[in-house]
Formats: structure tokens, C-alpha cells, sequence
């Protein structure tokens, strides 16, 4: 089916040639004739690389060209950022894109200036809470990884955004390469089906044998190998001039195994100096790039959520072009992220638990998937690298993904969504509740009866939570509880803060920052050694300078918590990114999450005291905020509010004495442009924002 079969404007279309779009493929043919262009919901189980995203695309431009806005949602920001950019293609049309990750209580109003919308899951849940006055004109829903609705942690949100895409009358599209039952899921949303095994590259699927020495592929191959399977991966791809992802379970086996391969096979060329100079350029901590920049020299890299933004983003470029031969990665590198390769090699067992586990053949084929680069590979190599026995490798190769099963049926769940929808108006009553909750795919797979049960359960237990008021079976959000919903937190999180600070008259930052590490809603991130600091937390709780572990926080979630806190307090006291990361052993990803996560909920629990009338409590929580967004002491708080002026650029004009924003509007650029970190232009941008800033003051 060419793209000119379509019925779409010619502008369309010919934007679509220009691309190199000139005709479909075969699961986007399928999609068209189940109801694409006709609005249709539908659910798309197709391979990685088979043209899922144009499916979205043309749905999208479609209700563009009906006068309706269309909404993409991702489960990641920096998946987000891409899809954004590949549909900017389109501006020139006339139409807008848009992107919005953060600033859950933020209703998005200015988004209605966009024709498209991309936003992460938890951005779009937040959307679709507040309800901004665009809402009711979005045409289509498009839901990236759509089997992420059986993700403990954010399947409830995928879950929920799916019924509200379905109560607000939009077209639903669900994406996914991973889907075990999606004849149940397209039957849950009553959606058309289109499944597909179709991929532009073939994928060829094997294993290692330990017993026989050699590499056994499906289509018959047997390939002899010397020494470890890692090592001939790596000789053959720098032999053939090709390129290799590996996964494995572990940051340190990834680290490890990449020098290792680096230095026994790698060589450095012209282009891998040039990835080595953006790296030396990029913003980065020094330490990361130390134990980078060999690698990259000899065409390999590691890539991990330990890793900084800055050095991610050279690693992935620097894949994409070619440049790199080999990426050693643990699996957030397949959720979502385009790197194909040549070959990938798969480790199936991972330690959880205190024990060695299998994957499941879910996450085996989304890393699998990534086998073959469109017009560059013939086909790809997908390769087991650790089973035991041959029906062990079979079960992942011959297998199908696992069923899907809704995550909502917990507590933390149904707490946060059962407040949501009535926070946000959706449910007056319990009978209310019940008909939104019945549409849910828990309520579907578990029966009524359960459902209804936990249902009934939450009500009473967020009655009992102060967050909502029962009156019969009438129910309405307390002044606290719309303030919880509209924050994006859960109940018990601003029950544990206020819990906790209401006999406090004042504490220690590291008092705050202990507390809402231990909150449900803090980010799980990567904190070891906490052990080491048990004596120390001890003395700490004795001289109440922290909080005693609260509810739903073990012993080692508390002592977890303290660490986080410790690492927070070297943040806001302006401790390096470099030192902070080798005093604590903390990945310089991990301590952006850290940060960010706790400006969020700091910032949440200003405004949870704040109307609950704590006021002392709300106003040291607001300077916390600011002072770890921007990582600096108070004293510098005046002058960071100018753009262009971070927590290194602050202390240099400190301690040169300028200590005010009217101070820095008034020097000179000439003398401005002579401190260290400071150019020419950047003087005199600093010094026009300083005067902009005060101008609005005044």
C-alpha cells in the first residue's frame, strides 16, 4: 500500500516521500484497515523498527487536519524529547508541537497553543487530573509502551490514563513490541487488534552452548567460539566492522566487562578522539569522564541510570552514527531508547532477591528486539549468552511474552488514583467511583467483587487519612486532600510528613531530607555502603536530628534514607558533583534523581504545611526547595534567580563581594567578563537579565 492510497492531503503525503515514506508497512497497512483514519481505538503488538510511530503519526496529523489536538504519551523524558523532534518534522505544515515532562501541579494551559502534546505517563495523569480547558477538544490518545499498564510501579498510572483517555471519547492507541495478551487488552479499551511479526531486518535468534563450545542459531549456523562468549562477541565485531550490544544485569559486570573488552580488542581512530573531545567539553563529572574516555578512544562504552544525562546522550549519539562498536549496558538501555546493533548478546539472570532469577521473556525480547539496524544489516543476531541447557534457551526464544496482569489492586494505588478521580471531580459518590473503577483493567481480570472490596476499603481508609469527606455515601476532597491530588503525591506521603513535623517547632535540613526519603513517593535509586552509617544514625536519632523510620520504612530504608539525606545536606553546603560522588559512592545519575525528586517533594510538603496552617514548617521547606534545585547555601539565593547564574557562577561573584542582584546589575560587563566561568557574551547577558529581574520588581 503506497502512502498516496491514503486519502490524505498531498502536503501529507508528499512529506511523507521526503522521508523516504513511500510505502507502508505491513503492520502499518493492518492498522489502516482496522480503523486508523477512522478513529478507531486500537491495540499494536509489532516488533521494534517495524513503523509503530508512523502508525501514531498519521493518527495525530489526522485529527490535526479535523480542527483536534492529539496527545502522545512515553514513558520517559528522554523518549519524550525524541518523539517531539521527530514530529517537529511536521511544523512546517503550520502545525505545533509540544512537550511537557515536569510540573505535576501545573494544569497546562499553556499547551493549548499545540496541535500534538507529547508527555510522559505521569505528566499526562496530571493533565488529565486538572483538566486545562484544551482537554475536551483532544481527538487521540497514543500510548507508547502500552505493556507498561502491568508495571508495578506505573502501571496503575497507564491503567488510569487509558480510562481517561476512554471517558474523555478520544481515539485510544496503544503501542508495544511486548504484549502476551493483547487480544485482552484490545477487548478491555474496545479497541481493534493488530498484531504483526512482521521487522524490516530479519532477526536471527541462538545461544551459547558451554558444552559444545559454539554459538547455536535457529536458522541452523553453528559458530565455533574461543574463550569467553563476551570476548569472541566483541573480536568478531571489531573484525567485521559491525556493531554489538551486550546486556547485562549489573552497573560494576558492565563497567568491568567494557574495559576489559576496550582494552584487548578496541583500537582508538580520528572519530572515537572526537567522541573522547565532547566528552572532555560536556558537563559531565570528572570521574565519569575518567573512566569513559579510554573506553569511547577504543570504540566502547558502558551505559547505565548511573550514568550523568551529559555522558548518556554522547554514548547514544555516538552509537547511532557508527562510531562506537560495542555498548555494554544494563536493560534501561532497551526500554524505549532506538540503538539498534548488529548483534546483541542477552545475560538472562539477574541477582533479586538474594538469589541468581531469570528474566522474564518479556524483557528477553525487548532486548532481543534490538538485533538488526534497518539499511545497514542484512538481518540480526539475538544471542543468549548464559544458558544452562538448551530448553532453558528455548524457552526464551520459542516463548511468548507474559500476560499483562494490572498492578492497580494495592493500597498505594488505589489510594493515589481512587483520590484522583475524586479530587478532580470525577466521582461524587461511591456508585460513581464504582462505574470509573469498573472500566479498569483490574476490575476486568480480578471481578467485580474484589474490586468492589478494595474499592470500598480505600474510601474508608482515605477518610480515615483526613483526605477526603464522607457524608453517607457522598464523597468530596478535603482541603488537604485536593492539595495532595493536585501535588501528584500520595496520601501517605503528606500523612508522614505531617506526622512527623506537627511537635516539631524547628529541625535540620537533614531532618526534611531523612523524612521524605522515606516517603513512598521517593525515586529508588542505587544507595550502597548505608550500613556503614548505622553507629552514626543512631547518634543522630538520639540528638533528634532525624526521624525514627515511619510507616512502610524498614530499619535498612531508614538507614537507606539517612544516606540520601547525608548526600543532599554536601549538595546544599555546595560539595562538588565530583566529590559528592566518590564520598558517597553515588552514580552522578543517580544523585540527578536524588536532587530532583527531592525538590519535588519538598516542595509538596511546603504546600502540605502550608495548608495545614505550619507555617514556620512551609516557609523553611520553600527555601530547602530552592536551595536544592540549585545546590547552593542560602546566602546565594538572590543571585542564582538570574539566568545564567548556577551554584559555580554564584559563589565566584560571592566571594568577589557581589552579593545582591542589584549588585550584579551595576557592575560593569568588562569586569564581569574577567572572573573565571565568565566570557564576554555571558557578561552581558547575566548583567541584562540581573536589570530585567529587578525591573520587575520595582
Amino acid at each position: 500500500m503506497s502512502v498516496d492510497s491514503l486519502g490524505l492531503p498531498k502536503m501529507i503525503t508528499e512529506g511523507l516521500k521526503k522521508r523516504g515514506i513511500i510505502y507502508l508497512t505491513p503492520p502499518q497497512i493492518a492498522a489502516i484497515r482496522a480503523g486508523l483514519l477512522r478513529g478507531k481505538n486500537l491495540v499494536v503488538s509489532a516488533p521494534t523498527a517495524s513503523g509503530k510511530t508512523l502508525i501514531a503519526e498519521l493518527a495525530l496529523l489526522n485529527w490535526w487536519l479535523k480542527g483536534h489536538k492529539g496527545v502522545y504519551a512515553t514513558p520517559l523524558k528522554t523518549l519524550a524529547s525524541e518523539k517531539a523532534m521527530e514530529f517537529k518534522y511536521w511544523e512546517s505544515l503550520g502545525l505545533k508541537v509540544g512537550l511537557t515532562t515536569g510540573d505535576f501541579d501545573e494544569p497546562g494551559e499553556w499547551l493549548g497553543q499545540y496541535d500534538i502534546v507529547v508527555a510522559t505517563y505521569e505528566r499526562l495523569d496530571s493533565i488529565f487530573r486538572l483538566k486545562p480547558s484544551w482537554i475536551s477538544n483532544v481527538g487521540v490518545v497514543v500510548i507508547d509502551e502500552f505493556h507498561m499498564v502491568g508495571d508495578y510501579e506505573r502501571g496503575p498510572i497507564v491503567e488510569f490514563l487509558t480510562v481517561r483517555a476512554l471517558r474523555l471519547g478520544a481515539q485510544l492507541i496503544g503501542l508495544s513490541a511486548t504484549i502476551g495478551n493483547p487480544d485482552e487488552l484490545s477487548e478491555w479499551v474496545k479497541a481493534e487488534l493488530v498484531t504483526s511479526g512482521w521487522r524490516p531486518v530479519k532477526l536471527i535468534e541462538g545461544y551459547y552452548s558451554k558444552y559444545s563450545k559454539t554459538i547455536e542459531f535457529m536458522d541452523g549456523r553453528s559458530e565455533p567460539v574461543k574463550g569467553p562468549v563476551p570476548h569472541h562477541v566483541a573480536r568478531e565485531t571489531f573484525r567485521n566492522d559491525y556493531q554489538s550490544l551486550i546486556f547485562v544485569h549489573s552497573r560494576h559486570k558492565a563497567e568491568k566487562l567494557a574495559r576489559t573488552l576496550a582494552m584487548r580488542f578496541g583500537a582508538p581512530t580520528l572519530t572515537t578522539h572526537d567522541i573522547v573531545s565532547q566528552l572532555e567539553k560536556s558537563e559531565a563529572p570528572r570521574i565519569e569522564k575518567n573512566n569513559l574516555k579510554d573506553l569511547v578512544q577504543r570504540g566502547v562504552a558502558f551505559h547505565h541510570a548511573g550514568l550523568s544525562h551529559a555522558s548518556r546522550s554522547i554514548i547514544e549519539n555516538a552509537f547511532r552514527e557508527g562510531t562506537l562498536k560495542i555498548v555494554v549496558a544494563t536493560p534501561t538501555l532497551a526500554a524505549g531508547i532506538n540503538l539498534p546493533a548488529r548483534r546483541v548478546l542477552v545475560y538472562t539472570k539477574r541477582y533479586e532477591g538474594g538469589y541468581m532469577r531469570p528474566i522474564s521473556v518479556a524483557e528477553y525480547k525487548q532486548m532481543a528486539g534490538r538485533a538488526g539496524r534497518p539499511q545497514y544489516d542484512p538481518y540480526g543476531e539475538a544471542i543468549i549468552a548464559d544458558a544452562p541447557t538448551t530448553e532453558y534457551a528455548l524457552k526464551f526464544i520459542r516463548g511468548e511474552p507474559e500476560n499483562v496482569r494490572s498492578s492497580l489492586i494495592s493500597e498505594r494505588a488505589l489510594r493515589i488514583h481512587i483520590l484522583s478521580l475524586i479530587a478532580s471531580g470525577d466521582a461524587s459518590t461511591v456508585e460513581e467511583l464504582m462505574r470509573i473503577m469498573r472500566k479498569t483493567l483490574a476490575f476486568k481480570q480480578l471481578g467485580p467483587e474484589a474490586g468492589e472490596n478494595a474499592t470500598e476499603y480505600t474510601v474508608s481508609r482515605l477518610g480515615g487519612m483526613g483526605m477526603i469527606i464522607l457524608n453517607g455515601r457522598k464523597v468530596r476532597p478535603s482541603r488537604l486532600g485536593s492539595y495532595v491530588s493536585r501535588l501528584y503525591i500520595d496520601p501517605l506521603t503528606a500523612v508522614t510528613v505531617l506526622e512527623n513535623l506537627k511537635e516539631k517547632e524547628s529541625v535540620k535540613p537533614i531532618y526534611y531530607f531523612t523524612l521524605i526519603a522515606m516517603t513512598p513517593d521517593f525515586t529508588k535509586v542505587r544507595i550502597v555502603k548505608y550500613r556503614d552509617l548505622e553507629e552514626e544514625a543512631a547518634i543522630a536519632l538520639d540528638q533528634g536530628e532525624i526521624p525514627e523510620p515511619v510507616e512502610g520504612a524498614d530499619y535498612y530504608d531508614w538507614l537507606k534514607a539517612f544516606k540520601i539525606g547525608k548526600i543532599l545536606n554536601a549538595w546544599i553546603e555546595e560539595v562538588s558533583e565530583d566529590e559528592i560522588i566518590e564520598r558517597y559512592d553515588v552514580g552522578a545519575g543517580d544523585l540527578r534523581n536524588i536532587v530532583e525528586t527531592a525538590e519535588w517533594l519538598l516542595y509538596a510538603s511546603s504546600r502540605v504545611c502550608e495548608a495545614t496552617k505550619m507555617k514556620e514548617h512551609a516557609s523553611e521547606l520553600r527555601i530547602l526547595t530552592l536551595r536544592v534545585r540549585h545546590g547552593i547555601k542560602e546566602e546565594l539565593l538572590d543571585l542564582v534567580r538570574v539566568r545564567g547564574i548556577g551554584r559555580v557562577r554564584a559563589r565566584i561573584l560571592y566571594s568577589r563581594g557581589i552579593k545582591s542582584l542589584a549588585q550584579l546589575a551595576q557592575i560593569s560587563p568588562a569586569v564581569l567578563a574577567s572572573l573565571p566561568a565568565f566570557g564576554r557574551k555571558t557578561a552581558e547577558d547575566v548583567i541584562a537579565a540581573a536589570k530585567e529581574l529587578l525591573r520587575r520588581k520595582t
